[in-house]
């Protein structure tokens, strides 16, 4: 079944819906759907609905309800990656796997070393079109909220105010393998939201490192003893918390 993220007010609508344009357009002519054929409508805030399309013409594609709306759970850890930018194709992956594993909020970060061109405030529309291709291909009710690209001093700032464990990827001495870090926390994975930071490609600065690792709630973690690229760092450390959450 094909899943489509649709506004919210869409996906309530009682009746048949004529659907906006740029959806018509990859259900009609990218997925090449039929009258009949079933399709999963999803807001990205945990609400689903199925419909099947009554038509798909040139003209427009209108679906019709099947059923009620229906919530169904987050997933079991709220995670906001504070992600330092990495090279354009890696942060892609990066963010469409974000998607995949459920991470509730990806924070782009413009750290010291960040080599992309992307500037502290924005948000790129390819950035975006990832996230949503991403929902279609895992079928969740459950996106990711992307923030717009932050400065180092604006994600030092949310990371410090953060309400939960703010673990750390860090090359640091002291640091705890991510096994032992996140069970050491385990009861907060669930109860508490969860920061991770991730550093670019040539890691945090030295004193960006410190930054980090001076704010209350920061866990430096080590991945092992292997050098990992910035994106499977980020997999890993999502990957290993949701599944101990």
């Amino acid at each position: 079944m094909h899943c489509l993220p649709v506004p919210r007010e869409f996906l309530l609508d009682p009746a048949s819906a004529l659907l906006p344009a740029p959806a018509a357009h990859h259900l009609r002519d990218v997925l090449r759907v039929r009258p009949g054929d079933p399709v999963r409508l999803v807001d990205g805030a945990g609400t689903a609905r199925d419909a099947r399309v009554a038509s798909a013409a040139r003209s427009g594609v209108v679906l019709e309800p099947c059923g009620e709306p229906v919530r169904e759970p987050p997933p079991p850890a709220r995670i906001t990656l504070y992600q330092c930018v990495a090279k354009p194709a890696r942060m892609d992956w990066l963010l469409e796997k974000a998607v995949e594993t459920g991470v509730s909020r990806v924070v782009p970060v413009v750290s010291s070393r960040v080599v992309s061109r992307v500037r502290p405030g924005e948000t790129p529309d390819r950035w975006r079109r990832v996230l949503g291709a991403a929902l279609c291909q895992c079928g969740s009710a459950w996106g990711t909220e992307l923030a717009p690209a932050a400065s180092w001093p604006e994600a030092l700032r949310a990371m410090g105010a953060a309400p939960g464990p703010l673990f750390v990827g860090a090359l640091a001495p002291g640091a705890l393998p991510v096994g032992d870090a996140l069970l050491a926390r385990r009861g907060d994975l669930r109860a508490l939201p969860v920061a991770w930071a991730i550093g670019p490609e040539g890691d945090f600065s030295p004193d960006e490192l410190a930054d980090l690792l001076a704010l209350p709630s920061a866990v430096p973690v080590s991945f092992g003893p292997r050098i990992l690229r910035v994106e499977t760092a980020a997999l890993f450390a999502v990957s290993a918390t949701l599944a101990l959450a």
